[in-house]
């Protein structure tokens, strides 16, 4: 009834198993060097204002106190991310109290730890890619930033969050 398989052939069945385990692997592996790559030649994208007035500019420290960014306490949410960490979106209402358009807009979002510093920050241009049209004087636009946790912090590690003006561009 059962028959007793040979010697040779039992050592062919291991081969074989060894064969697929260790071309598996193989393939596993050489799809995650592939996908390291892939991910590391990808630029990463840093938004910034082309041709904007930036801090230490004459023309943007004449101008920045014209620009009034309010935040309420109940502008900073907190929502749960889909990793399992969290982040906070804050939004402001930004007035044009100057005279001049504001063509474009660079701001700042950061999330500050209780020693006040920058555990993250992220850079938003509300004019011109949310807004085509410039911020006309008497003007208000809100604004929002999202900003996700780094790993191990926690909403008892976090201060505040804010977001404040980094460059204008005017007409």
């Amino acid at each position: 009834m059962f028959e007793n398989v040979s010697q040779t052939e039992k050592t062919v069945a291991r081969s074989r198993g060894r064969a697929v385990l260790f071309g598996g692997t193989a393939l596993v592996l050489l799809l995650a060097v592939i996908i390291v790559l892939f991910a590391k030649s990808r630029p990463e994208e840093s938004p910034t204002l082309q041709g904007a007035a930036r801090a230490g500019d004459a023309e943007f420290e004449a101008y920045k106190s014209k620009v009034e960014i309010e935040i309420t306490p109940d502008d900073k949410r907190v929502y749960d991310n889909m990793i399992g960490m969290f982040q906070i979106d804050v939004r402001a209402k930004i007035h044009n109290r100057g005279d001049r358009p504001i063509t474009g807009l660079e701001v700042v979002g950061k999330m500050l730890s209780l020693d006040d510093k920058i555990i993250t920050q992220r850079i938003s241009i509300p004019i011109p890619r949310a807004r085509l049209e410039p911020l006309k004087p008497g003007e208000s636009l809100p604004v929002s930033v999202k900003l996700d946790a780094p790993a191990k912090i926690t909403e008892n590690d976090i201060k505040d969050v804010t977001i404040e003006l980094q460059a204008l561009k005017f007409q």
